[in-house]
């Protein structure tokens, strides 16, 4: 009875340090994550208007580009500064 309970314990213990570790590299990849992808560019608003056919805004370095993104094609429709915006 005694080496169950000391199995079950062991067992308990190694799945408690797995998911500790899993935990603090899932929280260390999102980091590095962030940390990559955190450039000048934004996507300020998307609106699907075909099946596989969207309109996009990005912001880059003071400036928004209207996008137009479909299949294997993608079309720079217009870009202004944020100066005319407000």
């Amino acid at each position: 009875m005694s080496s169950l309970l000391g199995y079950q314990f062991s067992v308990i213990l190694t799945l408690g340090g797995l998911c500790s570790i899993l935990y603090l590299v899932l929280r260390y990849t999102k980091s590095m994550q962030t940390k990559k992808f955190s450039g000048a560019m934004r996507v300020v608003d998307r609106l699907p208007i075909d099946t596989g056919a969207t309109l996009i805004i990005i912001e880059l370095h003071n400036q928004q580009l209207l996008l137009s993104v479909s299949g294997k094609e993608t079309r720079l429709l217009k870009e202004w500064s944020n100066e005319t915006i407000h």
